[in-house]
């Protein structure tokens, strides 16, 4: 039971941030491409909770989990350096 209600949030809270993206969209055409690709990272994610092999969904959230900490880190790397 908890684990279908985990899934319905992941997936109710990707649907409000791609609502989110769409209205940036709206609001400001220059963003579109950024709008999709963020939209559609969202719809995968959430999507993998739907996974039935719970081993390979862990691998699968840990990998996202160093993957979003690298790009926090590349991110400081380059706005440290004066490239952002």
């Amino acid at each position: 039971m908890g684990d279908a209600m985990i899934r319905r949030m992941v997936l109710l809270g990707a649907v409000i941030y791609i609502v989110i993206a769409a209205v940036q969209w709206v609001a400001n055409r220059t963003v579109f491409y950024e709008a999709v690709i963020f939209s559609g990272i969202l719809v995968a994610l959430s999507l993998v909770h739907y996974a039935e092999n719970e081993e390979r969904l862990k691998k699968m959230e840990m990998t996202v989990v160093w993957l979003v900490i690298l790009l926090f880190v590349g991110y400081a790397l380059a706005k440290a350096g004066g490239y952002l």
